[in-house]
């Protein structure tokens, strides 16, 4: 008896491995034939891109293309956002839209559909992946382009005129977003009553108090300045602090916030002021190091010379 187990085993297990190979074989090549077809839309996805002469960031296998800038929150998971949109395909096919004029031009149907923003939880799986993924990339008022290969799309799916295996892009105007993060900061600005202790506040966001007036010019994004800065968060943790004297500043250096960049760019030579940034013009929604998500920042900035 145990020979004939021990025969019956010695049978079956070459079938057993032979299936097993297979199965790995089959598993293998339907991944390469996967990671092509994701490397080939990529691909065109770029050559389209290119074509416009648009800048693009990727993220997650997700192209964000930033058309018309704005200063303000970006989108975070759990958020409450409204958007304009229009669906289409790279080669034009316009497939979707809540904007009654783009439905119109492209003849959809504008009896079943609803032409107001689209109110939505951000990042919670109510929209197509590639949307969903590509819309966290986004800042308030910004008018941006979203594209993604089919696999964060519809994959195999032909739904209405999209075909297949289609690359699909979104142009995107986001009008609203809203979330904790956003109310608390909102919050302890307003707690602040900065214009009542003298801020003005710029269309960016950012508010500022000129201690020293200052004589003309201004300097732009394109110049190197000489003068000095200190950032501290409220608590009065030092974040940077350039030291005596007057320092060589590379305005377009992107490790400087946002918000001091504007803030030397409103101030004249010669001058000095306070600044008050909201974390739009700093560290963001993630925040960096000691800085938390949503962190106001405060620094004091002195512009000397421009170079």
């Amino acid at each position: 008896m145990i020979i004939c187990v021990m025969r019956f085993r010695l049978t079956l297990t070459p079938y057993f491995l032979c299936l097993f190979l297979s199965v790995g074989a089959f598993v293998s090549c339907q991944k390469t034939l996967e990671e092509e077809r994701a490397y080939a839309e990529d691909k065109n996805i770029e050559k389209y891109i290119l074509s416009k002469n648009w800048k693009f960031t990727k993220v997650g296998g997700v192209y964000t293309v930033v058309r018309v800038p704005s200063y303000g929150y970006q989108v975070a998971q759990g958020d409450t956002i409204a958007f304009w949109y229009k669906g289409y395909t790279l080669d034009g096919k316009v497939f979707d839209t809540n904007i009654k004029s783009e439905a119109r031009k492209a003849k959809l149907d504008t009896v079943i559909r609803s032409f107001d923003s689209l109110v939505t939880i951000a990042g919670k799986g109510n929209l197509i992946k590639g949307l969903d993924d590509g819309l966290l990339m986004i800042q308030n008022q910004e008018l941006a382009t979203i594209l993604f290969s089919s696999s964060f799309g519809f994959n195999g799916n032909a739904i209405g005129p999209v075909k297949q295996w289609s690359s699909l892009a979104y142009d995107i105007k986001l009008v609203k977003v809203n979330g904790v993060g956003i109310q608390n900061e909102k919050a302890y600005i307003g707690s602040l009553n900065l214009q009542g202790n003298g801020f003005t506040l710029d269309t960016s966001g950012l508010y500022y108090k000129y201690l020293v007036s200052g004589t003309n010019p201004i300097p732009t994004i394109k110049d190197t300045i000489y003068g000095w800065y200190k950032g501290t968060l409220p608590n009065g943790t030092v974040l940077k602090d350039l030291g005596e004297g007057n320092q060589q500043i590379v305005l377009s250096n992107s490790e400087i916030p946002e918000g001091v960049r504007l803030g030397f760019m409103l101030t004249k030579s010669g001058g000095s002021a306070d600044l008050v940034i909201p974390s739009f013009l700093g560290f963001g929604n993630k925040g960096i190091g000691v800085v938390g998500p949503y962190q106001t920042l405060l620094y004091q900035i002195r512009l000397d010379s421009i170079k």
